[in-house]
């Protein structure tokens, strides 16, 4: 019997904090993991996640990588991940999923790389294997299928920057992550009724309270409030809501936005944390 796992490695954002790495996700279905973006930190995630007993993601076996979108946190540990399992003997090319652009990132880390690469290849601990990579860029629709899973991609909107969010379709689950996003009817299309729903969030109050009229305009823009959150919740009704990305400022508290939220959409939500495990 097939089984599905969601695997919150990293929750984070451009602004560091303690315990959270940059964003970065995988679908697990039986032994093969699909990873969902790869920002700064993700690579130790990964690790500890292995040393927690998900043999799926031992560095090796990391061949799918999915992109959202091509900003820094969501793409800060590719390096990494482009080079760190190859060395430990991953002989698999590596199959990256991406926006338009995700061509030039790549192979432009891997020609700034070259020199290290070169080195481990070819110096006194030679690797006999070539780090092979292939990039596909999408659009929106079904980006990738095999005898597990699924993927489709639809367009969220996160202003001048291309952002899909991301279905997983495995025998036992549907799973729908957010990407980043203000609210937009293509996420209720394509959540509605899922098991799993990943959604960034941002918590409106601590917004006002803290920045001025510009920030607050770039954030109402470019991502989703608990409130407008709740409203999607009420009209996706997935099985389970777990929060991500999420972005709190000043003094206000986890608490505070999970009670504004639950106040509004009486389903089963998780507030997200880095290495969290639904299944």
């Amino acid at each position: 019997m097939t089984q599905t796992q969601f695997v919150l490695l990293a929750t984070g954002t451009p602004r560091y904090r303690p315990g959270r790495a940059q964003q970065s996700s995988a679908v697990i279905v039986d032994d093969q993991a699909y990873l969902i973006d790869c920002g700064d930190g993700a690579m130790v995630r990964i690790a500890e996640a292995v040393n927690r007993g998900i043999e799926a993601l031992t560095f090796m076996r990391l061949t799918h990588l999915f992109l959202t979108h091509l900003h820094p946190d969501h793409t800060c540990g590719l390096p990494g991940l482009l080079i760190g399992p190859w060395v430990m003997r991953r002989k698999a090319t590596l199959q990256i999923y991406g926006p338009a652009g995700s061509r030039t990132l790549v192979n432009g880390l891997l020609a700034a790389y070259k020199g290290g690469i070169d080195a481990h290849r070819y110096g006194l601990g030679p690797l006999n294997h070539p780090l092979t990579v292939e990039i596909h860029e999408y659009t929106a629709g079904e980006i990738y299928r095999d005898d597990r899973v699924t993927v489709s991609a639809f367009p969220v909107d996160h202003g001048d920057v291309e952002t899909y969010g991301l279905k997983f379709v495995t025998p036992d689950k549907v799973i729908v992550h957010s990407a980043d996003t203000r609210p937009t009817p293509s996420l209720l299309e394509h959540a509605r009724g899922c098991d799993i729903l990943i959604h960034e969030v941002y918590m409106r109050q601590s917004l006002l309270d803290t920045f001025g009229p510009e920030w607050q305009r770039y954030h109402t823009a470019m991502h989703t409030s608990e409130v407008e959150l709740a409203e999607i919740a009420n009209q996706t009704r997935p099985k389970l809501l777990v929060l991500n990305h999420q972005m709190i400022w000043g003094d206000h508290t986890i608490e505070a936005m999970m009670a504004e939220l639950t106040s509004r959409y009486d389903g089963p939500v998780v507030y997200g944390r880095d290495l969290d495990v639904f299944t």
